[in-house]
């Protein structure tokens, strides 16, 4: 029995979710390899129509009353297009014009569609993307062994903090083996226990370790023995190696083809080892190779040897000068020095996952390795633990939990990737970018679970850079998610052509797992009208109408709302048109531009003419709501002299006008 510093924890919580985390992550990565990969028989893509009138759905459905916007139908690979041409466009109407995809039209692994429709606001459009996903089929099993320490030190009594470590493992195993029942995942999960400690009269008996052997988590009866294994008090050393050994074995005695995991649960460093016979050394880190079975190193409370046994000598692997020279060793058949149990522990590790097995292992705040006798200097420090203890595991799945928070978040996470592994959308993104047409409005996209099946934790929307990405998408059977987000047509756009087919998005794509090809959704279409400036031209002339050119430019404004803005446009008005004319394009930055009747806000356009001028005319313009005449008058003075009684002018008359200041003069002659 134990009770070293370097074992301790902070409490009853943090172990908790430390039991919980390290399964967690083992059926989570587990589940990742033998499931079934979900694909369509062939996919069915989105087919669009160009031509003088725009680009829009080939095959479509519009919204009764409404004609600026023109959806996508659904359909499958097998089927077609559902021919689906009308529906009211509800959105929490989950049954119309979906895309499917998969083997099996009439249960699809996962249905996808996006339509849009119009608001109250004139070029406003509400965009609902929707995905459906399904539980996977042919799902392979998986063999999971749980290698769990019942030391000593894992009972409140045996170590300095009182936390009940013990208690905590029991109530993670079970918490955990009910969640993967509450899952519906139980038939495919096969589960082994193997609780170490060391030889003698202990909890684990006389061989120092105690077994429930391998069936899957529906067995009846199964869980309860798993739990019933547990409820001893813990006591003992720590016999990780031994540990390993049991679960290697376990899982090599099922020789079916499911993936083989294991799962290392202990709160310390190995105080208990085989000798070892034979070792090598790699990236200056001793391994174990052969060991003789019938001698036990045990220091008791420390990883370092100890004891007339050994040899004494200076230990390289000690963290502090004094437990470096206070070392003990001895050599195996092949030379090489063995200074503590961790040789023995990683190489019976390296031989299991050599051999085909997965190991996982989860470091809770490890501490530092010292014995816990008064003033025994620190043998090896906690940074030096938690790196020997993270070799125990398969590259890249060693976890450390250093406080309740992280543990509490990662096992969220974790719970919840282990049950999307059974999702036939796993991990799934979108990616919805905007067409060039088209703003977004003001509102921020949302997101909602719109199923029968809850979906408890929802995926990340975010918009940026003209696009939309959605990530994180987790659906099994009866799970739908909805995703809205508004857009404007941008009518003040000078490329603008009305009553033209726009497509709201370039092309929008579904990846249902980050192993998978993406599909498409289907784009909708939108337009909006064009208006009309009519233009009306007035001569008020003397009796000399031959200065009237042929033809008289204009500038233009528009209003929304009689609130005024600096846009500006030029027209032309000519004889030919008989001064009256209709404009539906005007000119502007050296191109040809229409008139769109509202702004991007929906706030109708008032176009008027801003001024006009010709060389010996005055102007004046009158404006109605797009209706603007403009009359030019000749000012001037005509004089005639005639003879009394007579109708006859005078020739060779002569007059003298001048300005009422009498600095100007003009003679003007009779004719």
């Amino acid at each position: 029995m134990k009770n070293n510093i370097h074992k301790i924890v902070n409490g009853l919580f943090l172990r908790v979710f430390g039991i919980l985390l390290i399964l967690s992550t083992l059926v989570a990565n587990a589940l990742m390899i033998p499931l079934t990969t979900v694909s369509a028989a062939s996919d069915i893509t989105p087919q669009y129509t160009s031509n003088s009138t725009g680009v829009f759905p080939t095959n479509s459905w519009t919204i009764p009353g409404q004609n600026t916007v023109i959806n996508h139908q659904g359909g499958d690979a097998s089927n077609g297009w559902d021919k689906n041409s009308s529906w009211n466009g509800d959105s929490s109407d989950t049954s119309k014009s979906y895309l499917k995809f998969g083997t099996d039209t009439s249960n699809p692994d996962y249905q996808i569609r996006k339509y849009a429709k119009e608001t109250s606001t004139p070029g406003l459009y509400d965009v609902y993307l929707n995905a459906k996903g399904n539980e996977v089929k042919n799902i392979k099993p998986i063999d999971i062994v749980l290698v769990v320490d019942m030391s000593g030190s894992m009972e409140p009594v045996n170590n300095p903090s009182g936390s009940n470590r013990a208690q905590a493992t029991r109530d993670g195993v079970k918490q955990f083996l009910q969640a993967i029942k509450d899952a519906g995942i139980a038939q495919y999960v096969n589960v082994g226990l193997v609780g170490f400690s060391s030889p003698g009269r202990y909890a684990t008996g006389s061989n120092g370790y105690l077994e429930v052997g391998m069936k899957n988590v529906a067995t009846a009866g199964h869980v309860d023995q798993i739990n019933k294994t547990l409820s001893p008090t813990f006591s003992g050393g720590t016999f990780t190696q031994l540990g390993i050994r049991k679960g290697t074995e376990m899982l090599q005695k099922d020789t079916s083809g499911n993936q083989k995991m294991m799962i290392l649960l202990t709160d310390g460093v190995p105080t208990f080892s085989y000798k070892v016979t034979e070792a090598s050394t790699i990236n200056n880190t001793v391994y174990g190779t052969k060991f003789d079975t019938s001698s036990i190193d045990q220091p008791g409370d420390t990883s370092q040897l100890v004891g007339s046994r050994y040899t004494a000598g200076n230990d390289p692997n000690a963290s502090s000068l004094v437990a470096r020279q206070n070392g003990r060793y001895y050599r195996t058949n092949n030379n090489v020095a063995i200074w503590n149990t961790w040789a023995a522990t990683l190489g019976e590790a390296k031989i299991s996952k050599d051999s085909g097995t997965e190991i996982h292992a989860l470091g809770i705040q490890l501490g530092d390795d010292k014995r816990s006798i008064s003033n025994a200097p620190v043998y090896l420090d906690s940074a030096n633990v938690r790196s020997r203890a993270s070799l125990l595991a398969s590259s890249g799945l060693y976890k450390d939990a250093n406080s309740a928070p992280e543990v509490q978040k990662y096992l969220e996470d974790q719970a919840e990737a282990v049950v999307s592994q059974f999702n036939t959308v796993n991990q799934g993104s979108i990616s919805d970018p905007l067409g060039s047409q088209f703003i977004y409005g003001d509102d921020t996209p949302t997101v909602k679970s719109v199923g029968s099946s809850v979906v408890q934790n929802l995926p990340t929307v975010t918009k940026s850079n003209g696009s939309i990405s959605v990530s994180n998408i987790n659906l099994g059977k009866d799970q739908e998610i909805q995703i809205h987000y508004q857009v404007h047509l941008n009518t003040e756009s000078d490329n603008f052509k009305p009553d033209y087919w726009y497509q709201m998005n370039g092309k929008t794509t579904f990846t249902p797992t980050k192993d998978s090809n993406a599909v498409e959704f289907g784009v909708p279409s939108a337009k909006a009208p064009g208006t009309e400036l009519k233009v009306i031209k007035q001569w008020q002339e003397l009796t000399d109408s031959s200065k009237r050119p042929d033809s008289i430019n204009f500038e233009v404004t528009r209003t929304t709302n009689n609130q005024s803005n600096d846009w500006r446009a030029t027209g032309t008005l000519s004889k030919s048109d008989n001064w009256s004319k209709t404009f539906k394009q005007l000119n502007r930055n050296n191109q040809s531009v229409s008139l769109p009747a509202y702004d991007n806000k929906g706030g109708t356009f008032n176009y008027q003419v801003l001024n006009e001028s010709t060389d010996g005319y005055v102007s004046s313009i009158t404006n109605k709501i797009n209706e603007s005449t403009i009359t030019n008058t000749q000012y001037g003075l005509i004089i005639d002299k005639y003879a009394s009684n007579s109708k006859n002018k005078l020739t060779g008359a002569e007059f003298i006008v001048k300005s009422t200041d009498g600095k100007q003069s003009y003679t003007l002659k009779d004719n």
